[in-house]
């Protein structure tokens, strides 16, 4: 080596150095990484199938040539199997088939799209350290006494972001004297976070200064297998009463902190509620739970928001070839009505958007309430909230729904009681109202807002005994980031967007509506349970469950355009057999609903503000008229 070094010229000898020490090693690193966008944490990627071993017998029951495993012992084992990862194990194949449908794909991701700085400051020992079991705290400073008041209150948002856990940090209180907002949290996990500190409007979103703040939870270390031990030993979620919204208060974690027998969602995470566990049901298990000779209908009853957790469980429960056209069908975009029907479980939607009727003068007997958008009328109070009566009264409580499970949206006491009084008595189903399953409303950030929304949830039961609560609210804020317009806030009125992840697998991107799909799943079949389901399936007789084949019927009956809303007291829709694959959209089975123009009266009246829709920004126009 000596010799060598005194052959060669010293700054010769020290390049080659440098280059062995440091530049191939930072090469070799550079193309052994995933060149796509970070994973997020506790995603399907092909690290979270170490309980698949080559060779074990999973394995080979996967690769087997006799037309692949039965159903039902995929049911049993609860365990979800990636075609991908098991057919091809090249490294190049693990990171295409990794998901980016979980709520942060990178920190720069969000703070580029809202790089603007608010004008408000955050303090607070709060923001960069924290201990396991202690409050800590966080202050944003307002600049004017009118901002006091909850009109003029602006509208923050604070969110802790780590690599297994994320939770939200809502505001506790507003001081008068100081004109601070002041927010409160207990920290459960210790870690590393990061804190995005945003001010946020239905149209811009800026972070405070520093924002993401750098926050560490001090504590003792957190053993995973202790934390999985804690959840196992929870009760199923559908176990426990639901009579308070208190049930569903939790956080969300990933697959890595999620207990070993229920799973988490296909993006590796989980809603880990405090009192409860989600059973996660997989697409196997809907496989052997559509075998079944006693008929299972969920009916989603909402807005467009509403109608993503319907089009999560048909993402749930179709195969990739299956729901490949998902977006361009009936299915992806219908303002009326919609059923998916494998054997004998159902899912409906219908386009119900009855919180915009206002009650004060639908049940007038001289004057009735007409909501415009642009020149169109919408429908008057007595038209579509008596369509909606109609509805449930004429239609869906008839031999050929009669749903055990419905997801309806209403925001007024009276309202939801006239719809109630619509069900008859006879039907034994269970009703969950999700007014407050948004992320557009400020009161919802608010303390004062929130407690309200809490007490009108509580009112709610008092209607009738076949309603039960469900935070939407609590369950999907932590993804507040995830919207269809991410990393936007308060600009989209949807939890899902549309997808391709997971080689296919996964169409329909929204951890919370399919956190929903997945509790109301849990209530239509197993309500002992999944374990007590699973057991049940041992004590049925044989059935032939081989999943090679199965019928699926898609009935749809939809109008062309969402204005002017409408709802059919009894539809007449349309059915196909989807076996091979849902069928893209066609003109011709578009069905015409022609709507009413606005009165002259009321077209001459200014605009009490604008509405989003789908299509268009429209105005809006209220308007109380005599009756003619």
């Amino acid at each position: 080596m000596a010799k060598y070094i005194q052959s060669q010229n010293w700054k010769t000898v020290l390049l080659q150095i440098i280059t062995v020490t440091f530049l191939v090693p930072t090469i070799w690193l550079y193309f052994r990484q995933d060149r796509g966008s970070r994973p997020i944490p506790g995603a399907k990627t092909f690290m979270n199938y170490g309980d698949i071993k080559l060779n074990s017998p999973e394995y080979k029951a996967k690769r087997g040539g006799h037309g692949g495993p039965n159903p039902l012992d995929f049911a049993r084992t609860g365990r979800q199997y990636h075609h991908s990862l098991l057919d091809n194990h090249s490294h190049k194949n693990q990171c295409i088939s990794s998901t980016t449908s979980g709520p942060i794909r990178r920190g720069e991701h969000i703070t580029k799209r809202t790089r603007k700085q608010s004008v408000f400051k955050a303090s607070g020992r709060g923001l960069r350290k924290a201990e396991i079991g202690r409050e800590a705290h966080i202050f944003i400073q307002l600049r004017f006494r009118n901002q006091l008041n909850l009109d003029n209150r602006p509208i923050f948002s604070i969110l802790a972001v780590g690599q297994r856990h994320m939770f939200t940090i809502s505001p506790s209180g507003v001081d008068p004297k100081t004109l601070q907002v002041q927010f409160t949290y207990t920290p459960s996990i210790p870690g590393k976070y990061d804190v995005y500190v945003e001010d946020i409007t239905p149209r811009t979103q800026k972070q405070l200064k520093g924002s993401p703040f750098k926050l560490s939870v001090d504590g003792p270390p957190i053993e995973e297998e202790e934390v999985k031990s804690r959840s196992d030993g929870l009760p199923s979620c559908q176990t426990i009463p639901h009579d308070d919204p208190s049930w569903i208060e939790g956080e969300w974690v990933t697959r890595k902190l999620a207990g070993e027998k229920r799973g988490a969602l296909r993006s590796g995470w989980v809603y880990q509620p405090r009192k409860c566990s989600f059973d996660i049901f997989t697409a196997e298990d809907l496989v052997v739970a559509a075998a079944s000779s006693v008929p299972k209908t969920i009916a989603v009853l909402g807005r467009s928001t509403e109608r993503g957790v319907f089009l999560s469980l048909v993402d749930i429960a179709l195969r990739k070839s299956e729901k490949h056209n998902i977006r361009e069908s009936q299915i992806g975009r219908c303002w009326g009505f919609v059923t998916v029907q494998l054997g004998s479980l159902r899912f409906v939607y219908q386009d119900f958007r009855v919180e915009t009727v206002n009650m004060d003068t639908s049940v007038s007997e001289d004057y009735v309430n007409i909501t415009c958008h642009d020149e169109k009328k919408v429908g008057d109070n007595n038209d579509y909230f008596g369509d909606a009566i109609g509805f449930l009264r004429e239609y869906i409580h008839k031999d050929r729904i009669w749903p055990d499970v419905i997801l309806l949206t209403s925001n007024d006491v009276h309202q939801l009681r006239l719809l109630m009084k619509a069900i008859p008595a006879s039907w034994d189903g269970v009703v969950y109202p999700t007014h407050n399953f948004k992320c557009f409303v400020g009161s919802l950030y608010s303390p004062e807002g929130r407690q309200a929304d809490i007490e009108q949830m509580k009112s709610f039961q008092s209607i009738d005994s076949r309603i039960r609560i469900v935070d939407g609210f609590a369950l999907a804020r932590t993804m507040r980031h995830a919207t269809q317009k991410s990393p936007m806030i308060m600009e989209s009125e949807h939890w899902h967007t549309w997808c391709n992840e997971n080689d296919g697998d996964i169409r329909v991107c929204g951890d919370p509506t399919e956190m929903m799909a997945q509790m109301f799943l849990g209530v239509l079949l197993a309500p002992e349970g999944k374990a007590a389901w699973l057991e049940s399936l041992d004590k049925c007789p044989e059935r032939n469950i081989t999943g090679d084949h199965r019928e699926i019927e898609v009935c749809h009956d939809c109008p062309q355009y969402l204005l002017p809303w409408h709802i059919k007291r009894v539809p007449s829709p349309k059915c196909y057999r989807a076996d091979s694959g849902l069928k893209p959209r066609e003109a011709r089975d578009i069905q015409v609903w022609d709507g009413s123009l606005c009165p002259d009266d009321c077209m001459k009246t200014t605009p009490v503000g604008k509405e989003h829709t789908e299509s268009k920004e429209v105005d809006v126009r209220v308007c109380t008229i005599l009756k003619t």
